[in-house]
């Protein structure tokens, strides 16, 4: 497997850091996790062919973490693609795709649809909630576990994902606060992909612990159930805060061994 982290940030604009998304080629298939604001851009950027891409996946509805899917669904569909896009991810994935695609898009795919270079299928679109406390999805040579996490339970679900083959395991979670779904999830794991998004004292004084995790607590959790590597992403720098002594947070309880800052466009192998 090969992972690719496409957007490090989160809701401030960043031109270094642009909004959440990450990929994942394992075999012949691409996996994409989140779409945030310059997604499309990054996967161009990281050389993809988005004619090509069949499955996108949601950790949730936020907006930083969505923003540009119309953008990326039917620029691809302009470019060739010829396929639904399956789109998969918690409660409110179906219905943001009908009134994204199905109402707010649907003159603009109408006023398309006839061009003769572009796919009939390829404005189509196969969109599923995963309700269930843990669902799978296979592909060849894979197997993907989804888990709901906990971020602003009482409005969003929430799902972190762990894709295996080949004996290795990934697992990408968007925001959340430590649980034990996710910390089930990710035990042993080869690579995690976690948020690390505001200082734990900024956490603290601002109530922020019902929705992120503070950077001590990732790092301490994640050593105790034995991760191998930890990347850090989705940081929401701003006055104040730098990415820095966030890391330097989570150094103090993981570990310098395994623990790696995310930068937009960073691949590593799996």
């Amino acid at each position: 497997m090969k992972f690719t982290l496409l957007g490090s940030g989160a809701v401030r604009p960043d031109l270094e850091r642009w909004g959440p998304c990450q990929a994942v080629e394992v075999g012949d298939d691409l996996l994409v996790f989140d779409c945030g604001r310059g997604a499309t851009m990054r996967l161009v950027q990281a050389g993809f062919d988005i004619a090509a891409l069949r499955r996108m996946f949601f950790t949730h509805h936020h907006y930083d973490h969505n923003c540009d899917f119309a953008y990326l669904f039917l620029t691809s569909w302009v470019l060739g693609r010829n396929h639904p896009m399956e789109v998969v991810g918690p409660r409110g994935t179906e219905a943001f795709c009908d009134a994204l695609l199905g109402k707010a898009y649907a003159d603009d795919i109408k006023s398309r649809r006839y061009h003769p270079t572009y796919s009939e299928q390829g404005c189509r679109w196969q969109a599923r909630d995963v309700l269930e406390d843990h669902a799978v999805i296979e592909g060849p040579g894979w197997r993907m576990d989804m888990v709901h996490v906990i971020h602003k339970p009482q409005v969003l679900d929430n799902l972190a994902f762990r894709i295996t083959s080949g004996g290795k395991r990934l697992v990408i979670v968007g925001d959340t606060m430590v649980c034990d779904s996710l910390c089930k999830l990710a035990e042993g794991c080869d690579l995690l992909v976690h948020e690390c998004t505001f200082p734990t004292e900024r956490i603290e004084q601002a109530e922020w612990g019902q929705f992120h995790a503070s950077p001590r607590s990732v790092g301490r959790w994640a050593r105790e159930r034995g991760v191998q590597r930890l990347v850090l992403k989705h940081f929401a720098v701003q006055e104040g805060v730098t990415v820095e002594a966030m890391v330097d947070e989570v150094r103090s309880e993981f570990g310098s061994k395994g623990l790696i800052v995310g930068e937009d466009l960073m691949t590593l192998d799996v």
